[in-house]
């Protein structure tokens, strides 16, 4: 059983949406193309879709700065010291939604009921602490994007269409996975967030089995290269058998890094290849059969 899992190929991600990575449009066509042209031999197409709020933690609207009172700029780093010292500080008004604040990552909140006061500067304090300990990230500020419900939140028109044929022609039903939708917390990975908070923001091991079942071949493609493929395809293959990882194939035609991140994408297929992890282009992928 062959599965393309294709990692959010959403609008704004492509030129013209909020956080365009500029060779997303030729990805995309090779992702069409790929799927009109080999559709019956796909035999499930999984989409995550990068699903936020506009007040997110990694979002401008979240903060202010101490001095100008301003929004932080798009691809500004806060630390955990920066929010400590109070050079950035959060909004106090953030309200929870639905009740669902992140206690289980402070001290002393483990059992904390709804009444409790939720002291936000504190768990900004402690989640950048976290990041920073993961190693992999610190804070970083994106422009919103794909917001829940907007144009940009929706899968671009080629790869849409071309899914849509796909399971007209073949009976396939898309199966999506939404992630980020928690406002406290990022998540690069439609596997787990950076800072698990919460039970929607734990590992989604039904995921990754799912992924596992039955497939012969788990091919990658999306956006965006640098981060949530990145993440996303480290995460199933530290929890895949390796003496099955070639199974795992990575489009590296159909995926690019945001801009200035290029050397994150480049680390991560050297990474994967050492791993055993197949990478190859589209064209290539269905040429034995």
């Amino acid at each position: 059983m062959t599965t393309l899992l294709i990692i959010d190929c959403q609008r704004d991600f492509h030129p013209g949406g909020s956080l365009a990575i500029p060779n997303a449009d030729s990805d995309a066509l090779r992702i069409s193309k790929l799927i009109k042209t080999h559709g019956g031999s796909i035999d499930r197409i999984i989409a995550t879709l990068d699903s936020h709020h506009p007040l997110h933690i990694a979002h401008p609207g979240f903060w202010r700065h101490s001095i100008t009172n301003d929004g932080p700029s798009p691809f500004t780093m806060i630390s955990s010291g920066d929010i400590e010292n109070g050079t950035w500080i959060p909004r106090g008004d953030v309200k929870s939604g639905g009740g669902r604040y992140p206690y289980p990552i402070l001290e002393g909140y483990e059992n904390a009921d709804l009444h409790r006061a939720f002291d936000v500067g504190a768990y900004c304090i402690e989640y950048a602490r976290r990041l920073e300990m993961g190693g992999r990230f610190r804070l970083c500020i994106w422009p919103e994007h794909c917001l829940i419900g907007s144009s940009g939140h929706g899968i671009v028109d080629v790869v849409f269409d071309a899914m849509n044929a796909w399971c007209r022609d073949t009976g396939g039903i898309i199966e999506y996975v939404y992630k980020g939708m928690n406002p406290w917390t990022e998540m690069y990975s439609a596997l787990c967030a950076e800072v698990p908070v919460g039970i929607d923001t734990g590992f989604n091991r039904d995921l990754l089995e799912s992924l596992k079942d039955g497939t012969d071949r788990l091919v990658v493609c999306g956006q965006a290269l640098s981060h949530c493929v990145n993440y996303t395809v480290r995460d199933i293959v530290d929890n895949w058998p390796k003496d099955e990882r070639s199974k795992i194939v990575i489009l590296k035609d159909c995926a690019s890094s945001v801009p200035g991140f290029e050397g994150a994408g480049e680390i991560f297929l050297t990474d994967m290849e050492n791993a055993g992890v197949r990478v190859g282009t589209s064209d290539a992928l269905f040429r034995a059969e």
